[in-house]
Formats: C-alpha cells, structure tokens, sequence
C-alpha cells in the first residue's frame, strides 16, 4: 500500500523540525558547556586572588603583632566594661541624649 502524497508530506515536516531541534538543543549545549568552562576558570583565578590577599593580609598582621604597641603610646585600659544589647533595637540621636 503506497502513503498517500498528504502524509508523505507531514511526515517530511515532522522529521526536519524534530532534526532542526535536535541541531539547536545539540548547539545550545556545546554553548553552555563552553560557557561553564569559562566561569569555572574565572572562579579559580578569583580563588587565586583571595588567597593572595589572604597571604598579604596575615603578613601584615604578623607585623602588627610585633609591633611594640608601648612605643606606639597605647597602655593597657585601667576599666573594661561591655555594653549588653537587652534585644530591642533602638534609633537615638546624639543631640537627644541626655536632654
């Protein structure tokens, strides 16, 4: 039994827009695929700069940590006393402290 000339053609529709699909979806993914490559590289090189500034940022601690804080003036405080937050949050105004 031969197909009739209507469903030779549907059928012809049918397979280059499924093959049309398959070519985007196949490109789309190479793209992404591309593109995720690229971030994971700038992820690394972003990781290797905070490691550096990590690195320069002990170094300079360690400096500070020598540091004779007498011959710098500083003394040891004769009176520590921390401030408690009871837990409600409150806006003041400098002028309006003690008014």
């Amino acid at each position: 039994m031969l197909m009739s000339n209507r469903l030779t053609k549907i059928l012809t529709v049918l397979c280059s827009i499924a093959f049309g699909s398959y070519l985007v979806l196949f490109i789309a993914t190479i793209v992404f695929a591309s593109v995720r490559t690229d971030l994971s590289a700038e992820l690394r090189d972003a990781q290797v700069r905070v490691g550096a500034l990590e690195t320069q940022y002990y170094e300079a601690i360690a400096v500070l940590n020598e540091t004779d804080v007498a011959s710098a003036g500083l003394v040891v405080p004769e009176d520590v006393e921390y401030v408690a937050l009871d837990g409600t949050p409150t806006v003041t105004r400098a002028g309006s402290v003690g008014n």
